[in-house]
């Protein structure tokens, strides 16, 4: 009988931001590099997809800017619901700006591919759940 090679899941994102071209970009970029992306428009939609998700997100990326609140404002929550996903906050403004945050790392705008898989991989690396 042949032995069973098992690899390992793929990383689940879910990325919360308002821009349509911001959320197909960043789905894009990870999705080419193996993750499973979901997307949320507002913090209410990521609330529910975190309440409703099977397994929990590897990741979380949160744009400070959302409809219904701020990104400041969901990080608390999400960690509460779901404290082992990692989070990462976006935003056009320097990271001064948040000194903090709360999130496990920050992503200023606008980001290229390099830079977005470089701060994931850290927070990944880094932040073992």
């Amino acid at each position: 009988m042949a032995a069973t090679v098992e690899t390992p899941a793929r990383q689940r994102v879910l990325i919360v931001d308002d821009e349509q071209v911001v959320r197909a970009v960043t789905r894009l970029m990870l999705e080419r590099n193996q993750f499973l992306v979901e997307e949320a428009i507002t913090a209410a939609d990521a609330l529910a997809g975190v309440q409703g998700a099977t397994e929990p997100f590897t990741l979380i990326i949160v744009d400070y800017t959302l409809p219904d609140q701020t990104g400041l404002e969901l990080i608390p929550q999400l960690r509460n619901l779901t404290p082992q996903s990692r989070l990462i906050l976006t935003s056009g403004r320097p990271e001064a700006d948040f000194p903090h945050h709360g999130a496990d790392g920050y992503l200023a705008k606008p980001y290229t591919k390099e830079q977005l898989l470089s701060v994931v991989q850290t927070i990944l690396a880094t932040h073992q759940p």
